[in-house]
């Protein structure tokens, strides 16, 4: 995806056709035969509603950090006292 947004793929926000054409086939190739453009669009609504939810969890807040290794975000413990606060 981010080798379609360099080549012009992504306008204003939306893929273009060729975006999506693009994107399918570079899958396909990577063994991964059965994907199609519909299933793309799904999976890209599902990380941004996720992307959301998160931004809405963090956001404002500093101190967190994104552990690539665990799929966790990690933060000091006085850190998360905090979040629980404002959460609370």
């Amino acid at each position: 995806m981010i080798e379609e947004v360099r080549r012009g793929c992504r306008i204003d926000g939306s893929w273009t056709t060729q975006g999506y054409t693009n994107i399918v086939m570079a899958l396909h190739e990577a063994g991964l035969s059965a994907i199609k453009k519909k299933h793309v669009k799904n999976r890209q609504k599902s990380l941004k509603d996720r992307g959301r939810e998160v931004h809405d969890l963090f956001g404002g807040l500093s101190g967190f950090t994104w552990n690539q290794t665990t799929k966790h975000f990690e933060a000091k413990e006085e850190v998360w006292n905090d979040l629980i606060k404002v959460r609370s």
